[in-house]
This record gives structure tokens, sequence and C-alpha cells, in this order.
């Protein structure tokens, strides 16, 4: 019952509502690239990723797929349980999601330029989180104002 308010509330916040569902969908597609990493490795399916990046991140795609399986599944479990908590109004989600996003948006540099198209995605949804945070909260409010009188 408390949990559902909770989860209610989100829905009231627009900005963290949809950055709630964008992180759910990003989830949806890191979990079809942890299992797409899987299928490569076996020779299921064929390498669809492009050829862009790091030398040596294209040459462990080509030969050793399997080896950066735990890099796509940290990523994916970051998103997911982000994802779930700030659906529920969790802050844990939040700052899980923030982490993830910033460490994305770090790593996408070595995909470039096709990592641009997550850069992107990643630095809309960390605005969203942000601004669903914080509101309208001033920088600078009354409070501190009052303080720095009475310090006078």
């Amino acid at each position: 019952m408390e949990q559902s308010k909770h989860t209610h509330k989100i829905k009231e916040n627009k900005y963290l509502y949809v950055a709630s569902i964008s992180m759910l969908l990003y989830s949806l597609l890191e979990i079809s690239d942890s299992v797409a990493i899987v299928l490569i490795a076996f020779k299921i399916i064929p390498n669809l990723y492009l050829e862009w990046g790091v030398p040596i991140i294209k040459q462990l795609m080509e030969t050793q797929p399997l080896s950066l399986a735990p890099l796509f599944w940290a990523f994916t479990i970051m998103r997911t349980v982000s994802a779930i908590g700030l659906m529920k109004n969790l802050l844990w989600g939040f700052w899980i999601g923030i982490g993830s996003l910033l460490l994305t948006m770090i790593l996408t540099i070595l995909f470039l330029p096709i990592g641009a198209f997550e850069l992107l995605g990643c630095a809309i949804i960390f605005i969203l989180l942000v601004m669903g945070y914080c509101q309208d909260k001033p920088i600078i409010d009354d409070a501190f104002n009052e303080n720095k009188i009475k310090t006078s």
C-alpha cells in the first residue's frame, strides 16, 4: 500500500516519469545486446555491430565476443535496476541511473562517430533526471539570503 503511494507520485513529475520510461526502454535495448553477444559468440547470428570505434574492441568482437559480455551485462543490470527503482520512485534508482548514464557518456567517446547517437540518448535521459529531481528549486533560496544577513 505504502509503495503504491510512492509509485503514483512518479507520474506526477513528468520529467522523472519520461526519464523512467526512457530508462526502461534503454534497459530493454541493453538486454537485447546482452543476448546478441552470446549468440554472436556461438556463431548463431552474424556480428551485426558496426565497424566503428577502437580497433581492440572491433578485434575482440570478431575473435572473442564473450570477453566483452561482462561489460554488456554490467550495463544491462545497471539500467534495468535503475529503471525499476525509478518506476518505484526510489532514490537509489535515480543515483544508479545517473551513474550508469555518466559512465556511458564517457565510454561512448571511444565509439565515435556512431557513439554520438548513444551519447545523445544518454544526455537526454540525464537532463530529464536532473530536471525532475531539481524541479523548480532555485540555486540560491531565501533561507540562504536570510542567513547571510543574520551573520553580517
